[in-house]
């Protein structure tokens, strides 16, 4: 099957990045896993339909009203659509026809401290008013926290399609104009004395880090939640990645804006062979498994991360573009603990190199070696001389790698696209919705209850992994076990794309341009749900960021 060539046209500058990546809608497949086509559905309103037609029994058998009717045809648009523009205006329609909208005017709430937020939106507006610019600097300094009242809990975020409680985004709103306006230099402060207290204040409030999972090719999805949130400023500066995460993390830290426009206009036409050639056999990896351990041959992988990448490294992929790369590793001896590789920690490293280490996967990649460019003479050698030390895949032991984060970049907050087929159904299951689907009560305690469930298993078999471990039996691989198990999965906010068994088959191919696009979409419409609490949740950060930038080139200037 030919594709068709998409060239990057200079007015592609002005489309969204995913109107640059989904250009290619004939590549779509039709939408297979929606409510409405799948066939329990069909067979249920099939059988719905004849009993209505039987007499007697059909009296029983209420008809659809032209509203569920109404309902019913906008999920289903809303679960099609590639352009968020058309889900938003879908799911606004959806909170109307369903009532959501009531439920978002009223203020009172057991899940937030209503009266609290409605007192500091008032000082907050009553300064700025005023023009007491003192005070209002005085309260961002003082009341300035990013789950002030509750705002943040999950449960504000799953009774309606978009949007939560409207004196929460009037206080959201307020608090922008606020920083807005001490930012502008028109309150007659000192810029030195704002930005100060505006540095202190971010540092009150803790970062936020975007964390992405692996998953083999499935890997491609982060494409389309980069993509979504780099376009409506949501991106954070802090990006890490693992395994197949790294890849995309890597690309996405290492290019400026303009460059990723123009590589996601080229990259579902282009031939990514990190797996194999076409020509390579299964004798040929089965060959190499028997002899080496290994499916695949790691030489594609480095070269495709290398034409990518080229001889980056961490220090100079910063400050190219301001963005914090972080690369997990897991060293391949169970003597060592987990690296978090960043332009602090590991300055001087190949990016490719660390990619294709995060990447390597017991009996898939080989462990490799981490490379490192020496600052004065440019020449490439191993790691600070230590050729023996190999690492594995990220994932085996620090699928997010909270803890260091923080400690290194003050976060304290994380959104994690996870996509690993061997969790991201496990969360489904397990945690509160936030975003998406309108959920009931009864849901929510279900979730709740199989995550406790899950939990209680997980520490059983812990228990017993560990008394293994201490009497000897496999000490390595009760040691990788563990840490698969005991480690955390999600963050405060995890967007869950969907993932298809049938495509199982597919984690460990090259995928084609028709599997790129799939993905990116899932990634986008994964995403879309979840833009009223990221956006709630980082909100006050990103405004303080910008404020401090334009503060220091004032100063500056």
């Amino acid at each position: 099957m030919s594709y068709p060539t998409l060239e990057f046209d200079p007015a592609d500058q002005y489309d969204s990045l995913t109107e640059i990546l989904f250009k290619r809608h004939s590549l779509l497949t039709e939408e297979e896993d929606g409510l409405f086509t799948n066939p329990f559905y069909r067979a249920a309103e099939t059988a719905i339909s004849f009993l209505r037609k039987v007499p007697l029994v059909g009296s029983f058998v209420p008809a659809a009203s032209e509203a569920d009717t109404q309902v019913r045809a906008l999920l289903a648009q809303q679960r099609a659509t590639t352009n968020y523009a058309n889900w938003l205006d879908i799911s606004t329609t959806l909170d109307r026809l369903l009532g959501n909208d009531a439920w978002k005017e009223a203020a009172e709430s057991d899940y937030y401290d209503h009266g609290l937020v409605a007192a500091r939106l008032a000082q907050l507006r009553d300064a700025r008013e005023s023009g007491d610019y003192k005070r209002l600097l005085y309260l961002v300094r003082t009341t300035f926290v990013r789950n002030a009242g509750n705002i943040g809990n999950v449960n504000l975020y799953r009774h309606s399609y978009v949007g939560t409680k409207r004196l929460i985004e009037e206080y959201i709103d307020e608090s922008e104009r606020c920083l807005e306006l001490l930012t502008s230099g028109h309150t007659g402060l000192d810029p030195s004395y704002v930005l100060q207290m505006f540095i202190q204040t971010r540092k009150n409030i803790g970062r936020t880090a975007l964390v992405l999972s692996g998953g083999g090719c499935f890997g491609l999805i982060h494409i389309g939640v980069l993509s979504t949130l780099m376009e409506s400023d949501l991106l954070p500066k802090i990006v890490s990645g693992l395994s197949a995460g790294s890849i995309v993390a890597s690309i996405l830290c290492s290019n400026t804006n303009d460059e990723i426009r123009t590589i996601l206009s080229e990259i579902g036409e282009q031939s990514i062979n990190i797996f194999d050639d076409a020509g390579e056999t299964v004798w040929i990896k089965l060959s190499r498994f028997l002899k080496y351990g290994t499916w695949f041959d790691s030489g594609h992988l480095q070269l495709t991360m290398y034409e990518f990448l080229g001889d980056l490294t961490f220090r100079e992929s910063y400050n190219r573009t301001g963005r914090i790369l972080n690369i997990t590793v897991s060293p391949a001896s169970i003597h060592e603990q987990p690296r978090l590789l960043n332009y602090l920690t590991a300055p001087s490293v190949l990016i490719w190199s660390a990619v294709c280490a995060s990447c390597s996967l017991p009996g898939v990649f080989a462990s490799s070696t981490i490379y490192e460019k020496v600052p004065r003479t440019r020449v490439v050698q191993e790691w600070n001389g230590a050729s023996s030390v190999k690492y594995v895949d990220g994932s085996v032991d620090n699928d997010v790698p909270i803890t260091r984060l923080s400690e290194m970049f003050n976060v304290g907050h994380i959104i994690a696209c996870q996509v690993n087929p061997h969790v991201a159904p496990l969360l489904k299951m397990s945690i509160s919705c936030v975003g998406g689907d309108v959920e009931t009560e009864y849901s929510a305690w279900l979730k709740q209850s199989l995550s406790n469930l899950y939990g209680l298993m997980a520490s059983e078999v812990i228990h017993y992994l560990d008394v293994a471990k201490e009497i000897g039996i496999a000490r390595n691989l009760c040691t990788k076990a563990t840490s698969i198990l005991s480690q955390k999965y999600s963050g405060d906010i995890t967007i869950l794309p969907e993932l298809h068994l049938t495509e199982l088959h597919k984690i460990l191919q090259n995928p084609n341009p028709a599997f790129f696009l799939e993905c990116t979409v899932r990634g986008a419409r994964a995403t879309w749900p979840k833009m009223t609490i990221i956006r709630n949740h980082c909100a006050l950060e990103f405004a303080l960021d910008r404020g401090i930038s334009q503060l220091r080139s004032r100063l500056i200037s």
